[in-house]
């Protein structure tokens, strides 16, 4: 399948290539191609409500020029081989736009994640663009185009892919090359460049894309100063995690959060209690998981271990003093023009108010724009009025 998008901008029109590419050879040659590029661009569209490991179902890349293709890892026997390769080529630099979620796929799949990258969001970020500035955002502001995004919900499992979510999807790498050159030249006109290093760099930590069962608890809003509840809670939380990566299914689907609350609170001895149990539904909870969940909560029971257990920290941050460091922060970002977050968030605040030292924002270039400020204020040696309308900072 053929797409052809024509582009008006500035009263000229661009022919930007369009492709769906359904076949290994064309996969091959278009990939051996990419290679000569100065950079590519990536993105791609996947399902992950009715499975663990989210399902990849396209892939889109880009050149440097603006042209798009798709390819179809859903069909049968295609070889995927060419495009992994690329993606894993030190020597071509790979642009994508908070590429979290796709790194996640691509780390199940070849368990590495593609090297160098730059993120088109963290760089907004140092150019004025906002906290979390979405790919759309950024086609308006930067190319002053509005994308049709109509086609966001398809279930891109589903086949076959009509001519407008194929052109929809593309059209997520086909603007990333522009979006690309100007935020790059932007930081490098504004000396800004290494300001979005480590926003970048912690993609490489291939942690982002583990899921650790005995760390599952951590996702769910529950706590007890109870070390034996919280040790069963674990252990709960721990088995749902293993049975949902076994059966690639949504962890809700094995059993949701309100039920490892509830077993976790009052956490049954035999099969005969899950009956006494009120105001719980475990209909769908057979025998098999009943004897895991009497299993874990058993293991639960005999933790004699809690160094697992993150202990609050008794010296509690003056709220008074985060909220004063909060106004020197959006100070600072405004004066600068970039987003408060690059600088710092609010655990970063949260450490500087207790007197640590060893906080990134007071480091580097945000020691200079932030950090002087903040440790001038938990010195004493600090002042803070209102001018014309500004924050001024002595």
């Amino acid at each position: 399948m053929y797409l052809v998008l024509l582009i008006i901008y500035k009263s000229n029109v661009i022919s930007i290539k369009m492709t769906l590419l359904t076949k290994s050879q064309e996969i091959e040659t278009l990939c051996n191609n990419l290679k000569k590029e100065p950079f590519i661009c990536v993105d791609t569209e996947f399902i992950r409500e009715k499975y663990y490991y989210p399902k990849l179902c396209l892939i889109q890349i880009g050149d440097s020029k603006g042209n798009g293709w798709a390819i179809d890892p859903l069909i049968n026997k295609i070889n995927l081989n060419p495009i992994f390769e690329l993606l894993l080529d030190k020597k071509i630099l790979k642009v994508l736009h908070s590429p979290r979620q796709d790194f996640e796929i691509i780390f199940n799949i070849l368990k590495k994640i593609p090297n160098p990258i730059f993120d088109t969001q963290s760089a907004a970020m140092c150019c004025g663009f906002g906290d979390s500035a979405s790919y759309e955002s950024l086609v308006k502001n930067i190319s002053n185009i509005n994308l049709d995004k109509s086609a966001r919900y398809t279930n891109w499992e589903n086949r076959p892919l009509n001519e407008k979510q194929i052109t929809y999807a593309i059209s997520d790498v086909t603007y990333l090359s522009k979006i690309y050159l100007f935020l790059k030249n932007h930081m490098k006109k504004n000396k800004r460049t290494n300001w979005i290093k480590e926003e970048i760099e912690k993609f490489n930590d291939l942690s982002l894309y583990k899921t650790e069962s005995q760390n599952a608890w951590k996702r769910i809003k529950f706590n007890s100063s109870n070390n034996e509840t919280m040790s069963i809670f674990r252990q709960i939380a721990a088995l749902r995690e293993e049975l949902a990566k076994n059966n690639n299914l949504p962890r809700n689907k094995i059993f949701r959060d309100d039920v490892i609350i509830k077993l976790t609170k009052n956490p049954p001895n035999n099969i005969q209690d899950f009956d006494n149990l009120r105001g719980l539904n475990l209909k769908h909870i057979d025998l098999f998981y009943k004897n895991k969940i009497l299993k874990n909560i058993k293991i639960g029971k005999n933790e004699k271990n809690f160094d697992w257990l993150n202990k609050r920290n008794i010296n509690t941050p003056s709220k008074a003093i985060t909220d004063i460091l909060k106004i020197i922060l959006i100070s600072s970002a405004e004066k600068h023009n970039i987003s408060p977050l690059l600088i710092a968030n609010k655990e970063d605040l949260k450490l500087i108010a207790r007197g640590e030292k060893d906080v990134k924002a007071l480091k580097g270039w945000r020691y200079d724009i932030f950090g002087s400020f903040a440790i001038k204020l938990m010195e004493g040696n600090f002042s803070l009025k209102i001018k014309n309308g500004s924050v001024i900072i002595d």
